[in-house]
């Protein structure tokens, strides 16, 4: 039997196979022997006797061990790995399916979908194995690298943008989630820099430009720092906090509208309601999919003619009241638009199918996430549903023919948002992973209220 409790702790920590766990477990098995400790010394016990008999108390160190090995184990999460990978799996073959560009061979898309899966998987594993908890503890410095990787791909430029921040920006609902929770407890002072973090990662977005980041940036900000006031993280009261934070938010809308935005808002969203009005400008691809969108059947027949309208097909518009086609127009359905593809193909039932399949699995992901009494776990997990999610809705309208914001089905594009869709999802399973053995870290002492005191005196 050890008779001090770094080699009882020594003893316990052998008996422990997962790795992740050990340091987690033995701070707070040293934590009650520390405290037996001092109950033997408050007895009269000399400081050597009261460690052994701390020790002693506490039983068989490889007994111990064994309990709590038994007890605190990786969960592995199947279930949610497997439909992961089977919807990824699913979106490479659509791709190689649909993707019949002027650009890049079948041989070419097959290689390049298969690149993406495996990225992917390799993506979602690796984070599935990683500690979270990292994350948090280097919360700000996550910040920093977001931000900077953000301005460094403001650089790379294809086709008069900044396409690869595109995809960086989705990972900014994480970044600011981190930011958020390394301000808990700080007061107002944590309060107003929380809020102001998403200032630098929001001009990212603009300067890509983004629109579809950018309101993913705020609403994501807005509902984690609301419910972070909710739940007064930063010890200055629920109310306040939760009105500067809807102060905030909505002073970002009205200063777009009053630096004249209000207007374009209006315009592209009542061609989006109403493509018909602009069918050869900004309409064009949402006149052409009400037009598909009318005569695609529940499930169309092996072979029909609509099986030819993919990636590449070209249409004939008429441009004037003699229905004369002036000229054909290429239609590209291979990224944003290639659930509207394997609808005109197959039918819209198989459509549906695939997205009540995504819809599962991240409302899976969200109730397993609220549920987590780690608060960091719980808001990564947030961040990354409320991403997800909104790409599937966004890119559910857009091919509809609701085109105001572009968006590509999470999972099923096959390209770098792949990636970062299975990367994010990996995350998620890493806090459901360690949830037996994730603490919450000891709350910082809140700031004492000031209070001004004027004391008047009469002469």
């Amino acid at each position: 039997m050890p008779e001090t409790i770094q080699a009882y702790l020594e003893a316990v920590r052998e008996q422990i196979r997962w790795k992740r766990a050990r340091p987690v477990l033995a701070r707070e098995l040293e934590r009650h022997l520390e405290d037996q400790r001092d109950e033997f010394l408050k007895e009269g016990k000399s400081p050597e006797e009261a460690e052994r008999l701390a020790v002693e108390d506490m039983g068989d160190p490889v007994t111990v061990g064994m309990e709590l090995d038994a007890v605190h184990r990786p969960r592995p999460q199947w279930g949610l790995l497997g439909l992961t990978l089977t919807l990824a799996l699913a979106g490479a073959i659509l791709r190689v399916v649909f993707h019949q560009s002027y650009h890049a061979s079948p041989a070419r898309l097959l290689v390049k979908s298969l690149a993406a899966l495996g990225l992917g998987t390799v993506a979602m594993l690796g984070m599935y194995i990683f500690d979270v908890s990292r994350l948090v503890r280097h919360a700000k410095t996550v910040y920093i690298g977001a931000l900077a990787a953000g301005a460094l791909t403001l650089t790379l430029h294809r086709a008069a943008v900044s396409y690869y921040t595109r995809y960086v920006v989705l990972l900014y609902p994480i970044a600011y989630a981190l930011w958020l929770y390394s301000f808990r407890g700080k007061g107002w002072r944590g309060l107003l820099l929380s809020i102001l973090g998403r200032v630098p990662l929001a001009l990212i977005c603009s300067m890509a430009p983004s629109t579809t980041g950018l309101l993913l940036l705020w609403f994501s900000g807005l509902v984690l720092t609301l419910l972070a006031a909710w739940q007064d993280w930063f010890g200055v009261g629920k109310w306040k906090s939760t009105g500067v934070t809807l102060a905030v938010a909505l002073s970002a809308p009205a200063v777009l509208i009053s630096q004249g935005y209000l207007h374009s808002f209006r315009q592209r969203l009542q061609i989006a309601l109403h493509p018909e009005l602009d069918p050869k400008g900004q309409g064009f691809f949402g006149w052409i999919l009400r037009i598909f969108w009318a005569e695609v059947p529940p499930l169309r027949q092996h072979g029909s003619a609509g099986a030819a309208v993919n990636a590449g097909a070209r249409i004939r518009i008429c441009v004037d009241s003699t229905h004369v086609p002036e000229k054909a127009m290429p239609i590209d359905f291979s990224h944003d638009f290639l659930p509207a593809s394997m609808a005109v193909a197959w039918g819209w039932i198989p459509l549906l199918v695939l997205v009540a399949a995504l819809t599962a699995l991240f409302v899976w992901i969200l109730v397993k996430g609220l549920r987590q009494t780690y608060l960091p776990g719980r808001f990564v997990v947030l961040a990354a549903v409320i991403t997800l999610a909104a790409q599937l809705v966004l890119s559910t309208a857009l091919n509809l023919g609701f085109v105001l914001f572009s968006a590509s089905l999470p999972l099923v594009v096959g390209n770098l948002q792949t990636v970062l869709d299975m990367a994010l999802i990996g995350l998620t399973l890493s806090v459901f992973r360690g949830e037996s053995i994730t603490r919450e870290e000891p709350d910082a002492p809140p700031l004492p209220r000031r209070r001004l005191r004027i004391r008047l005196e009469y002469q």
